[in-house]
């Protein structure tokens, strides 16, 4: 039985061993191969793996079909051009089983690069499924309101179906082709989206930014200052500017264009950021607006003339434009007057509080955000420093400083009970504006908190109005107490990375934290404690490449923060989910998973991260778990509570 066994194993080695010679590789018609010879392996290596490259596009050209215009050379269409870029779009991360043999000494080695041919659809399949995971990443963003996640999303799914060897047979789950079906749905959001003039003030242009006739939560632009193209600007709650460059504040139109490639929040993703270099931008007409000047009509002034659209714990609901008009333009009646515009107070709505959120005096705060807004209005902040408490001027000299800041708009202030007894003036808009290494206008709105003795204790931005009405109004059974300290940790610790505090985040980060960011492999996870209890990660996979300790990752903050090229930082959250962890029983632990956007001057992505936060004591609130997934990880694979306690 034994020399059966032996004999069978050795006819087995065999027949391995030829399929993996080198002759039979290059002749037997079932490889991808190229050979390279150099004096160093590295560069036989890089050879062999262009040429096994070229031999796939050779042999798929004649089938690759192409979504877009090819390069015409010397009067003849270079087809093979582009199917090579799209095949380099494949890392070699992605090309998992490429094998690799090589013979000879330096200074003549020569190596062979091979993979089967039935690889190459595994390939494409993998593509695929992530361009169909994108549309539905897209129609759930649509359905919730988040048009700037639903367009980016489309485009990169298009984006992906166009770098593919045959696009048109990419269906989704109606039978629809991709390739037909993505680019409507885009030119569809694009088409009932609005850009209205606002108000001016010096070089700086407020505009308003409505889809279907209400407010945009969030949506990213480009514009033209007069001088340049100017990326990287986010509106938020409907409202957004531009800095025009000297000398052109009093163009009769400005050149607005709505983002929907976002090339640097992909710069995460190395396989789509090489996608969207080699596939060209598809331009839709409806994503640009001229923006014509209206400087007889101010809207954001008659605001509060006629009653402001206010919520109390929900979003306003406007109703939509009857048609889509030109922006900034106002229509004509049947005898030929011009209609008012808009007010802007539908943008302006504030998230107004219950009676119970209702501070029971609030003419001395009200006084202290007049001065306040007065000061950002005449950049005189030193005339405000005696509403300060130490700390809180500390944080509002780092809010002024952060590149240079604008008031967006009539202020609708509105005043909520906060944690331990003090009070929250929700609701100031300003524009941040960055011109080093490159323009760059974020719209926050700012939250001060009073203390008992009235002083304004800190500065945050706020992290909108969907977000706060998810926190102060969604969980009815929690006390005001407790939605009050989860939505001012989540400002604290959005303002902190903006802020670059790293003395604040080194404070609410457990010193045995589970810090995780990275991608995804198996291994055990390290553990911390609530309480008596242990919390770790089980039964999933983890993150190794990218485990950080506290101090590890404080480190790469700092190296990231003070970067001299990395002049601002600036994040936003898409959506929270906010859970109470009824398991820790002493102890006030919850859950919060968030889908952030991160926006710097070199670096930009898009992730959800999961925090396992203890605020047992409120006044020192502590990290236990801080967990990081790219954005394209399925909502079924999301960290979440479970995954890090028995």
């Amino acid at each position: 039985m034994k020399k059966i066994v032996s004999f069978a194993t050795l006819m087995l080695l065999g027949l391995l061993c030829r399929a993996e010679n080198w002759d039979d590789v290059k002749t037997s018609g079932q490889y991808y191969y190229g050979e390279g010879t150099a004096a160093t392996r590295e560069e036989a290596d890089r050879l062999a793996w262009a040429e096994m490259l070229n031999s796939i596009v050779v042999h798929v050209s004649n089938d690759f079909q192409m979504l877009y215009d090819e390069t015409n050379v010397n009067g003849k269409v270079d087809s093979k051009s582009k199917v090579m870029d799209c095949i380099k779009t494949y890392s070699q991360g992605t090309f998992t089983n490429v094998e690799t043999m090589s013979r000879g000494e330096a200074p003549k080695i020569t190596v062979l690069r091979y993979m089967r041919r039935s690889e190459l659809e595994k390939i494409y399949a993998h593509r695929i499924e992530a361009a169909r995971e994108w549309v539905r990443t897209a129609d759930a963003s649509l359905a919730t309101g988040k048009v700037d996640m639903a367009l980016q999303y489309y485009y990169w799914a298009y984006a992906l179906v166009r770098s593919l060897q045959r696009p048109y047979e990419v269906k989704d789950a109606q039978g629809r082709a991709l390739a037909t079906e993505l680019p409507l749905r885009v030119r569809e959001i694009l088409g009932k989206i609005e850009v209205k003039y606002d108000t001016q003030e010096d070089e700086l242009v407020n505009l308003l930014f409505y889809y279907d006739g209400k407010p945009v939560s969030r949506l990213n632009y480009t514009y033209n200052d007069g001088q340049s193209e100017c990326e990287g600007n986010q509106a938020m709650d409907g409202r957004g500017s531009l800095e025009m460059a000297p000398g052109y504040r009093d163009r009769k139109f400005y050149d607005v264009r709505i983002e929907y490639e976002n090339k640097g929040v992909a710069r995460g993703d190395a396989e789509l950021q090489s996608v969207l270099n080699v596939v060209p931008l598809v331009v839709f007409p409806e994503a640009t607006h001229k923006v014509l000047r209206d400087k007889d009509v101010q809207v954001a002034s008659q605001a509060g003339k006629s009653g402001e659209s206010t919520a109390s714990c929900g979003i306003g609901s406007e109703s939509g434009l009857a048609e889509r008009k030109v922006a900034g333009q106002p229509s004509r009646d049947q005898a030929g007057q011009a209609e008012p515009r808009e007010a802007a107070s539908q943008v302006d709505a504030p998230l107004e509080p219950t009676v119970a959120q209702s501070p029971e005096q609030t003419d001395r705060y009200a006084d202290a955000m007049k001065r306040i807004e007065e000061a950002f209005r005449t950049r005189s902040y030193n005339a405000v420093i005696d509403l300060f408490d130490i700390e809180g001027l500390s944080i509002f000299r780092q809010v002024t400083s952060y590149g240079t800041p604008h008031l967006v708009g009539e202020q609708h202030i509105t005043f909520f009970k906060g944690a331990a007894g003090t009070v929250t003036a929700r609701g100031l808009k300003l524009a941040f504006s960055f011109t080093s290494p490159k323009k760059a206008t974020f719209t926050e709105n700012l939250v001060f908190t009073f203390n008992e003795e009235g002083k304004i204790c800190n500065v945050t931005f706020g992290l909108g109005r969907v977000a706060e009405n998810d926190i102060l109004c969604r969980n009815v059974d929690w006390g005001e107490e407790v939605k009050s300290q989860i939505l001012e940790f989540m400002e604290n610790y959005k303002t902190a990375y903006c802020l670059k505090r790293l003395d604040y985040i080194k404070e609410i980060f457990a010193d045995d934290a589970v810090i995780i960011v990275g991608r995804v492999v198996r291994k055990a996870g390290s553990t911390t404690k609530i309480g008596e209890k242990e919390v770790t990660n089980y039964g999933r996979d983890i993150i190794t490449r990218n485990r950080y300790t506290k101090s590890e990752y404080l480190k790469h903050l700092e190296k990231c923060f003070y970067h001299p090229r990395n002049k601002y930082i600036n994040v936003k959250f898409a959506e929270n989910d906010v859970q109470s962890l009824k398991s820790f029983q002493d102890n006030k632990v919850y859950g919060i998973q968030i889908k952030q956007l991160y926006n710097s001057a070199t670096y930009g992505d898009v992730g959800y991260l999961f925090l396992m936060v203890d605020m047992t004591d409120p006044e020192k609130p502590q990290i236990k778990v801080r967990t990081w997934q790219p954005n394209e990880t399925p909502m079924d694979q999301l960290y979440n509570s479970g995954d890090f306690y028995r």
